[in-house]
């Protein structure tokens, strides 16, 4: 089994959502769970700590975020937010080459290809799409990087989280909309991003304090409309994401779904203040 995003992906997955359940801490008559889209039946399935306990239809599902969304009760039962983590091959670099920053000094040092290239369907590059998300307020963005090399990594019972660099969005100076190449760099394997082509200093943060940043961040039960809200805007809003009416996707034969195109990257979380009845 080769190494890839969705391979990556898999393995981390679990991991990450233990951690974001761990720090969220909601108390013994709280519950988290976790949605992810599957592209195969159209539905998300939502899952509890080892098992898919539910399936629900997009349609469901985006009715339960609507409603939250639009509620005007200031404390709510449920809470959803979204993060997108984007899975990336890292690349272990012996030598130097004509795109390494001058920062980079370590032999040897990592790096991070991006993907430029527009979709015939989209008119972007999963690298726009990811930056234009970051411009909302509801979505949280990185690019996960994981310093793993070795195939028999992949098959380990206890997941090494320390193993994961979080390339902030936040730090990217571009949508790269030059047909060149881009990439992140590393310095090592703990070290912060660097964005290339014209090298900018990033912030790269593990799992754990990714989990932390999300507690901090997004989940008050007190202001869970608000929260809801942006997620929704998030997952309805195609021009917040760059895509216009021009775009292939918008074809009488397509149906518009912004959600399949982030199913790699997209982990929806809902907070609930009661735990929900089997």
């Amino acid at each position: 089994m080769a190494i890839s995003e969705t391979v990556l992906e898999m393995h981390y997955h679990r991991p990450i959502m233990d951690a974001i359940r761990d720090t969220i801490g909601v108390g013994p008559q709280g519950a988290v769970s976790f949605y992810k889209y599957s592209p195969q039946r159209e539905c998300f399935v939502g899952f509890d700590q080892a098992y898919a306990i539910s399936e629900l239809s997009e349609s469901e599902f985006f009715n339960l975020v609507k409603d939250a969304a639009k509620s005007k009760s200031p404390h709510l039962n449920d809470q959803f937010f979204g993060y997108f983590l984007q899975f990336k091959v890292v690349k272990k670099m012996e030598k130097f080459n004509r795109y390494t920053p001058k920062m980079i000094t370590n032999k040897p040092h990592y790096r991070v290809s991006l993907d430029t290239t527009k979709n015939a369907n989209t008119g972007l590059s999963q690298h726009e799409l990811l930056f234009n998300l970051n411009q909302n307020a509801g979505a949280l963005v990185y690019y996960a990087c994981p310093m793993i090399f070795d195939k028999a990594s992949l098959y380990e019972i206890d997941v090494d989280l320390d193993s994961l660099r979080l390339a902030d969005f936040n730090d990217c100076p571009s949508s790269y909309l030059d047909n060149d190449n881009h990439f992140i760099f590393f310095n090592d394997k703990t070290d912060d991003s660097i964005w290339c082509s014209e090298p900018v200093r990033g912030k790269a943060i593990s799992a754990r304090e990714f989990a932390t940043k999300i507690v901090e961040r997004e989940v008050s039960l007190d202001r869970a409309a608000e929260t809801s809200r942006k997620l929704f805007d998030v997952l309805t809003d195609f021009e917040s994401a760059g895509l216009s009416r021009e775009s292939k996707l918008f074809r009488d034969m397509f149906k518009p779904s912004f959600v399949p195109m982030l199913a790699d990257a997209l982990t929806i979380v809902r907070v609930s203040r009661h735990a929900e009845s089997a």
